[in-house]
């Protein structure tokens, strides 16, 4: 009874000495904003630590790359909530290592509000919903080439400063619309409807590798442009495509012009952005991008 306090003692100092060097060089990872909605990207930002030989995030199993800001006095990543992620407070993990070897890591929370995306019914003739099973075979198959594009995420960073609007017209269906055709549930709206004459330049969102290029059924003449490091932009129903599959493009270059092709109603432009394969507001990779300090 009496070697109790000492194998206390003895086991307490073997677990304090056994930790790794995480205690000795905690990282203190700021997200802002501090609050996100359902589909809103984040920036994660770790200032201080020096000799770093390697830093990473992580946010729901996702790696996110972490930069040096130009000032080379903090890292920063993007960090994107889904529309469909479930309001709850998350864990986000940063780790890495400083060039003596020694292990950095820390953590952060992020709570995730719930958004009342709007819904729309409407009640159009079949021949535009229920799909003949050519043309649903046709549909499956484009639906599954894109999606296998946002699975390949390459080291490489192309992008660079603030995305910009790619073109200025106004919102005609926002991010998130929920649609209810003929009774049947439709998936939500991906991305955001700008209101734009036929033939109006479409400007690239950012520098990046045009990893699309094609006429798809729904999307009409589409645009996917790969900005690296998980960030793809996505332009769609273009009445003409100038950009070419494979090249290389610089933010503000003109990829196509507005159209009306694929499954729409009138000219506009369809413009989607996913980060690390969530589903986001482009909008809301504009206004976080701002804020860094690349």
């Amino acid at each position: 009874m009496k070697q109790q306090p000492i194998l206390f003692l003895f086991s307490l100092f073997f677990l304090l000495t056994a930790t790794p060097a995480l205690a000795d060089n905690p990282l203190r990872p700021e997200i802002l904003p501090k609050a996100a909605k359902q589909g809103e990207v984040c920036l994660v930002r770790v200032a201080g630590p020096k000799n770093v030989k390697y830093l990473e995030g992580e946010f729901q199993r996702v790696k996110i790359s972490m930069n040096l800001d130009s000032a080379g006095k903090a890292y920063e990543g993007l960090l994107a909530v889904d529309m469909d992620t479930k309001p709850a407070r998350y864990q986000v993990k940063v780790r890495g290592m400083d060039q003596g070897g020694k292990s950095l890591a820390g953590a952060s929370s992020l709570e995730v509000k719930k958004v009342s995306f709007k819904t729309q019914t409407l009640s159009l003739p079949s021949s535009m919903v229920d799909l003949d099973p050519k043309t649903l075979e046709r549909v499956n198959g484009e639906t599954k080439r894109v999606e296998a594009i946002f699975q390949r995420a390459r080291k490489e960073k192309l992008w660079k400063g603030p995305f910009l609007r790619p073109v200025q017209g106004e919102i005609s269906t926002p991010f998130g619309l929920r649609r209810i055709i003929n009774s049947q549930n439709k998936s939500p709206h991906s991305g955001v409807d700008l209101r734009a004459d036929e033939g109006t330049p479409i400007l690239a969102s950012n520098s990046g590798a045009v990893v699309l290029v094609d006429d798809l059924f729904f999307s009409g003449k589409s645009v996917v442009l790969d900005h690296g490091q998980g960030i793809y932009s996505m332009y769609f129903h273009l009445s003409e495509i100038l950009a070419r599959e494979g090249e290389k493009i610089s933010k503000g270059d003109v990829l196509g012009q507005v159209g009306s092709t694929g499954r729409s109603t009138g000219p506009h432009l369809h413009w989607g952005v996913r980060v690390h394969d969530s589903k986001v507001d482009p909008f809301s990779l504009l206004r976080v991008t701002e804020t860094m300090r690349d």
